[in-house]
């Protein structure tokens, strides 16, 4: 695998603010070695939650819905960040030289994933794009897992505080738990300050 692998989570939330790429592209810049982004469901994600508690489709049919809303919200970003293709193939992943790819991660999740070594993701709502690109990192052992998020991480600053809060999703702490490093940046902070989500 490449030791400069870098999996970045960009918030759902982030999608329809209109800086969004005028922000992400200089951060992305500054960043060193292969950047793979993984997009949040955000606002589709958000209109299957309030159709399952009207409707109540259940939380397996929900939990693919929303998997398949990222694959829309994949080429959203990707369309907005000069038009970049969107890799549906982890495989090339661990081989890619560019320094950006856009991952749609719907195939992995339901062909790869349950055949990788580590913590196996429910099919449930405490399940989010948080744990799913954890997983990711996991599977391509990457270093680092950068979550870019509309707000500040809580203080302190922990795994567990992070799912107790509502920062991440609630299974977040155990997806994660065999991740070296994860860095949390408020990409609508002009700072855009990281900061190193800890184990304990």
């Amino acid at each position: 695998m490449l030791s400069t692998i870098r999996i970045v989570k960009v918030g759902g939330s982030l999608l329809t603010w209109p800086q969004l790429t005028a922000v992400l592209d200089p951060w992305l810049a500054r960043q060193t070695g292969t950047n793979i982004l993984i997009t949040g469901g955000g606002f589709l994600a958000d209109s299957i939650r309030r159709f399952d508690r009207r409707l109540q489709f259940g939380a397996e049919e929900a939990h693919w819905l929303c998997v398949s809303a990222m694959s829309h919200t994949a080429q959203l970003l990707a369309n907005g960040l000069n038009h970049r293709a969107v890799e549906t193939n982890v495989s090339h992943l661990s081989t890619t030289t560019a320094a950006v790819v856009v991952f749609d991660c719907e195939h992995f999740l339901k062909a790869d994933e349950p055949r990788v070594k580590g913590t196996r993701l429910p099919h449930n709502w405490s399940v989010s794009s948080d744990s799913i690109a954890a997983r990711v990192a996991e599977a391509l052992q990457a270093p680092e897992l950068v979550l870019l998020k509309s707000c500040h991480p809580p203080q302190p600053a922990t795994r567990r505080e992070a799912v107790a809060v509502g920062y991440v999703d609630e299974f977040f702490a155990q997806a994660a738990q065999n991740l070296p490093r994860i860095k949390c940046v408020n990409l609508r902070d002009a700072r855009a300050t990281e900061t190193l989500l800890t184990e304990i």
